[in-house]
């Protein structure tokens, strides 16, 4: 059985949704799956997602695949094969106010009429599954709770030394709080700033270390005190070591479908704290510090929690890596293989 695979997003600019896809497929080639022949199908070079999914790779279902697989949300409107489908989230229904981009009318047409016309949908999360069953209508056995996992050889805990050199690669000498990925209003860097402000008043030397390229405007970001470090990106390589030099990772997230950076973070043996939302709860809560979403004060006070009590923040720190270890992509790609070839026995 070919399965085709859209791997658009392996691509610049890349996403959270190349971490899933360079993962699935790290753990498909892991994996012995004879039956199953992979094929991806990649533009030669950056492609609007729109006219690539609904033109180039509707052409491309045609060319004799058992089944295809669209990691971004929505299948071509008229698919000559069998499609799956990812849905990571379903904010971009849940909270149109965060999404007014141009591309986001569409994309929420498509996500709907995709989930409704895919032979299976896959996704990450509980909550987020429950919440595709009730925004695009379709029953429970259409869904498959595939989950997500992390690359442990790139991600885990840094030596004293690696932490160091992270930080002086980036001028970093004093006490830090670290948030990283890509920027936009609901990921709550508005939040960060406030609450570090806030902690300013009795930890003077407390510095802010903003990770990530700027997605949609913010208006925080638009005049940061001198405390406050923007990076637009960092290496892979260098992650690891500035987890584990920030004093804590903020993860302020007001609505996620998973979360790669704050389970990146507790693999590299990271003191986090994550706002409540529903995906924090479900996957990190035994190892983060939460707070109320949304709630800058809240913040404060757990982020004081984790920077002044040490035995807390080295609880966490050890709570981390064995969590993490549980996210595992061979487990990921063998419930996906699993799905096609249910799809492909129909």
């Amino acid at each position: 059985m070919r399965v085709g695979v859209d791997g658009k997003c392996l691509l610049p600019p890349r996403a959270g949704v190349a971490r899933y896809l360079e993962g699935l497929l790290a753990g498909c080639a892991a994996l012995a799956h004879p039956d199953v022949e992979l094929e991806v199908v990649k533009p030669d070079r950056p492609r609007h997602t729109l006219p690539w999914v609904l033109w180039e790779l509707q052409r491309a279902c045609r060319d004799g695949f058992g089944a295809f697989h669209f990691p971004f949300y929505y299948p071509p409107l008229a698919p000559g094969c069998p499609v799956t489908v990812a849905i990571h989230d379903v904010l971009v229904l849940e909270h149109p106010e965060w999404f007014p981009h141009p591309w986001a009318s569409p994309l929420r047409r498509l996500l709907v009429r995709g989930a409704r016309r895919a032979a299976a949908v896959m996704t990450g999360s509980a909550s987020v599954a429950a919440a595709i069953m009730e925004r695009c209508g379709i029953a429970p056995e259409r869904v498959h709770l595939t989950g997500y996992g992390v690359d442990r050889s790139r991600f885990a805990p840094p030596t004293p030394d690696q932490a160091r050199s992270a930080a002086r690669r980036l001028g970093l000498e004093r006490p830090f709080v670290l948030q990283v990925g890509a920027l936009e209003p609901r990921r709550g860097a508005d939040l960060t700033v406030a609450a570090v402000g806030a902690l300013r008043r009795r930890l003077a030397d407390l510095e802010l270390v903003i990770v990530g390229a700027v997605r949609a405007p913010t208006a925080t970001l638009r005049e940061l005190p001198p405390w406050v470090r923007r990076v637009d990106w960092v290496d892979d390589a260098l992650l690891p070591g500035l987890f584990g030099a920030a004093a804590a990772v903020a993860a302020p997230s007001r609505g996620e479908g998973f979360d790669f950076p704050v389970l990146e973070a507790l693999a590299c043996g990271a003191a986090v704290v994550a706002s409540d939302i529903a995906v924090h709860r479900e996957h990190f809560a035994a190892a983060v510090e939460t707070f109320a979403s949304g709630d800058a004060g809240a913040l404060e006070a757990a982020l004081a929690r984790v920077l002044e009590d040490a035995e807390r923040a080295a609880r966490l720190r050890a709570a981390g890596p064995p969590l993490a270890a549980t996210f595992n992509w061979e487990e990921v790609a063998a419930r996906h293989l699993e799905v096609w070839r249910e799809v492909g026995r129909r």
